[in-house]
């Protein structure tokens, strides 16, 4: 009997064992393909730590995001923590707030604010805006972002503001700072998350923050605008800035009379799920079948 049939034989036993005779089947093979002496050591010292290795607990995950040197052994740990039932721990959030604020590496620190804006806590307002306005602290105390990280910190302001997890004495900063985003931030993610953002905060200088948005180079980040002036006004006017301009002087009174409307032209033509999978379902019969062309 090969050395493979008797495996398989003895993996129906259990997954674990299947999952540690799989890989011991494996070193064997690359103990049999002749390969390089070390290389075969290296293989085999690797695979039976990785076999033996007992599973860390999220308390030990957090030692390795806060210790290793290792950018993806951090990166990996803090995305094992956030998945974990405990991500929303005491210990927990204060790690999070800690390697948001000051790890080296864009993406264990996006990693972290994630999670921590997962946790609804009033910290994830609070470290989310220190890293925006990193300039205003001293370099121990928030690592100036890049691009990635100031899109991640702008997205946790938006999603909290949707949630109405913002903290009523952190609204006006909240506020204030996303419009900087929309106006100055190069990167063209953080400023559609801005303008996602900015939707929650019923203002008239948020308005023409986003009148002035539909300018952007970029259409996604106009066309954000002009979503978030249909959730604050209840009107429309097709990304045209000089059309909301003109409806903006003619309604200084009562901007906001019919926030959270949905204008005729943008309600779909269904009003539940049945009606719109019969709806779609109708379209894709007209997409595989178009008849024929009209005189």
């Amino acid at each position: 009997m090969s050395i493979w049939h008797a495996c398989r034989g003895m993996c129906r036993s259990s997954s674990r064992t299947a999952a540690r005779l799989a890989a011991l089947f494996t070193l064997m093979v690359l103990v049999l393909s002749g390969c390089q002496e070390g290389m075969v050591e290296t293989k085999l010292d690797q695979g039976f730590k990785q076999l033996f290795q007992p599973r860390k607990t999220p308390q030990q995950y957090m030692l390795v995001a806060v210790s290793s040197e290792d950018p993806d052994l951090r990166r990996d740990a803090v995305a094992r923590i956030s998945k974990s039932k405990d991500y929303d721990r005491e210990w927990a959030i204060k790690g999070f707030v800690a390697i948001a604020l000051l790890d080296s590496d864009p993406q264990t620190r996006c990693v972290a604010m994630r999670a921590l804006a997962r946790t609804g806590d009033p910290r994830a307002t609070e470290t989310a805006l220190k890293i925006l306005n990193y300039r205003d602290y001293p370099p121990q105390e928030v690592w100036p972002p890049v691009a990635l990280v100031r899109w991640d910190a702008t997205v946790a302001l938006a999603d909290l503001s949707a949630a109405g997890k913002v903290p009523e004495e952190q609204r006006e900063r909240v506020h204030k700072t996303l419009l900087e985003r929309l106006r100055l931030d190069a990167d063209r993610h953080a400023r559609i998350a801005a303008a996602r953002g900015l939707a929650y905060y019923p203002a008239d200088q948020t308005v023409r923050a986003l009148i002035e948005g539909l300018r952007d180079e970029d259409f996604a980040v106009a066309h954000q605008c002009e979503e978030s002036l249909v959730r604050l006004t209840g009107r429309t006017h097709d990304a045209d800035s000089a059309a909301w301009e003109q409806w903006l002087a003619e309604n200084q009174d009562d901007v906001f009379a019919h926030s959270g409307e949905i204008p005729e032209s943008r309600r779909p033509p269904y009003r539940n799920r049945w009606e719109k999978a019969a709806y779609d379902t109708a379209d894709l019969i007209r997409w595989l079948w178009p008849g024929s062309k009209e005189e």
